[in-house]
């Protein structure tokens, strides 16, 4: 072989080991020599896959991304909180939850109560105008209690965080971490129909 100063290592020590074939009993080869460029081609691997590559790649990675949120809805299902979102898993967020699953929220039952109560003043207000006045203005009353208990509630969080040493008082932590909108989503929910799943069956069990 003669030498060339612009040759590929890689590609020559390809070539050559395929050109070094096994030979059988007998002396001769087990297979035909392959050429020059068949053993160039295949020691050239390219850096960037063909497009039916990419296409299973990207396949591949929505599957995996597909039951990684499965496996986290189902952690929040059952209150595994080793396996949830990483939002999820603040150590703030999940005082804030166990906080707020222990205490009576005036606000949970709001919103089945707001639809009972104005489809029920929209209805009977055909048959009698007072009954309709009195279910609407029992839903405003509703409705400002629910504001008072959400401000009271809101107040009392953020001191036991404090005295929990949860939260350090500095406001922009609750900002990142959007806590007020967090908490008072949560506390107009059903307490069973929470996700993630509330870790106590029973109100009453303050969180340390």
């Amino acid at each position: 072989m003669t030498w060339n100063p612009f040759s590929n290592k890689k590609e020559e020590k390809a070539a050559k080991e395929m050109h070094e074939e096994p030979t059988l009993p007998g002396g001769k080869k087990n297979r035909a020599t392959p050429k020059r460029k068949e053993a160039q081609a295949a020691a050239y691997t390219p850096l960037i896959p063909d497009p039916k590559d990419r296409k299973a790649r990207r396949k591949v990675e929505r599957q995996r991304i597909r039951e990684r949120e499965n496996r986290e809805y189902a952690a929040m299902e059952s209150g595994n909180i080793a396996e949830m979102p990483k939002a999820e898993r603040n150590p703030m967020r999940v005082y804030m939850r166990a906080w707020i699953d222990a205490r009576f929220n005036v606000s949970e039952f709001f919103i089945p109560a707001a639809i009972i109560l104005l489809v029920g003043s929209l209805v009977f207000s055909a048959y009698s105008t007072v009954v309709g006045f009195v279910l609407a203005m029992a839903m405003y009353l509703y409705m400002f209690a629910v504001i008072i208990d959400l401000i009271v509630m809101w107040i009392t969080l953020k001191r036991s965080m404090i005295k929990h040493h949860k939260w350090d008082g500095d406001k922009s932590k609750l900002r990142e971490t959007h806590a007020m909108t967090y908490a008072i989503s949560r506390a107009l929910q059903i307490r069973r129909m929470r996700v993630p799943r509330p870790t106590e069956k029973k109100r009453g069990n303050w969180p340390k």
